[in-house]
């Protein structure tokens, strides 16, 4: 890839919580990855300020991410062990005053924290928001007003949840389709990503049960309580199986050898990585329409069922199924592939710094 207009020294600030790096915890970790290796790729210098445990980050000032270590059957995605939700939001307060003297063409936010948005703070900020709206980071836009700085949404239906200063700019994520290769496809259904119960996995092995195809499930275990009440007990004979956290490499392998991807949101899913990175791979999705997830894939080569709804979930697997792996392929790669993306973002950073 070239330079886009020049080079850019660029501050990235990821999530908080959980390291950068494969396996990933989730979506928003695997989007700063991503996009931080193909801005670096386009010849600008990004400085990824992330949890300690991540990769390619600035090791002189890490996040202090969340470690459940103590307490390991009350881990969750959204609750803090003692004295984290403390020392997170000190980190970050730290980190603005880093920021705060200079150096930076752009800050690029990708965290949840409040304490970014400063009514003092003159930062060339933007934020990509990947969540619905969050009341202590809305409360604290809404009191910096021009000096929050400027944003982007992974989708419409996210970018309507917020009330900002100035209207989002929506930017879906984007997949990077030369790691993503084709696979050749299989007999059964594969299911990924954080096991938690916004995410709905109890649902897909209902529906691929239903249809007599069996599901394999990859991803992290969330929610401890959710796993053990609502997943093991479904995991009978050879209807489901999981294969735990699995790195990159494994986890395209399975993806790219799997009949179809079932993806089942139970909340406004604001974009949905998983369907994306599954359709690189020429696995066809069957999804519920929710959220960024359905608002995105309403034009696509998909099968949308129902939101819930298990029966309509089951014949969306079977029609996905049927579809064309290669013109699967084809349309996510012409509309999200992570070079458009990256070069979209160079394109709003620009705008930021001639604001």
């Amino acid at each position: 890839m070239s330079p886009t207009r020049g080079t850019r020294r660029i501050a990235l600030i990821a999530p908080a919580r959980y390291p950068i790096r494969e396996p990933y915890a989730g979506g928003m970790e695997a989007f700063c990855h991503t996009l931080v290796r193909a801005v670096r790729d386009m010849g600008h210098t990004v400085d990824l300020f992330a949890a300690r445990g991540s990769q390619g980050h600035v090791t002189d000032f890490e996040l202090p991410g969340v470690d459940w270590a103590d307490l390991p059957l009350a881990a969750s995605d959204t609750g803090y062990p003692p004295g984290a939700r403390e020392a997170e939001d000190a980190a970050f307060r730290a980190l603005l005053q880093r920021l705060s003297a200079g150096g930076y063409d752009i800050i690029h936010n990708n965290s949840l924290t409040p304490h970014l948005f400063h009514p003092t703070a003159e930062l060339p900020l933007m934020t990509t928001l990947h969540t619905p709206a969050l009341a202590d980071m809305q409360e604290a836009i809404a009191g910096a007003g021009e000096q929050a700085g400027r944003f982007a949404a992974v989708s419409a239906t996210t970018a309507a949840d917020w009330v900002l200063p100035t209207p989002a700019t929506v930017i879906p994520n984007g997949v990077d389709t030369i790691r993503w290769q084709p696979g050749p496809g299989g007999q059964h259904a594969v299911w990924f990503g954080r096991i938690v119960p916004e995410k709905g996995l109890h649902l897909a092995m209902d529906a691929c049960r239903r249809v007599g195809i069996p599901l394999v499930f990859a991803g992290r275990v969330g929610d401890h309580h959710y796993f053990s009440t609502h997943i093991v007990p479904r995991m009978t004979g050879q209807a489901a199986t999981w294969v735990g956290a699995l790195d990159h490499k494994a986890l395209k392998s399975l993806v790219g050898r799997s009949r179809v991807c079932v993806v089942t949101p139970r909340w406004e899913e604001p974009f949905g990585l998983v369907a994306f990175e599954a359709m690189a791979a020429g696995t066809p999705v069957a999804a519920f329409r929710r959220g960024g997830l359905g608002e995105i894939l309403s034009g696509a080569p998909a099968c949308l069922a129902e939101p819930d709804d298990v029966d309509s979930l089951a014949a969306a697997v079977l029609a996905a199924a049927d579809l064309d792996r290669g013109l699967v392929r084809e349309w996510v790669t012409r509309h999200h592939s992570l070079s458009e993306v990256a070069r979209r973002y160079l394109g709003f950073y620009r705008e930021v710094v001639e604001r």
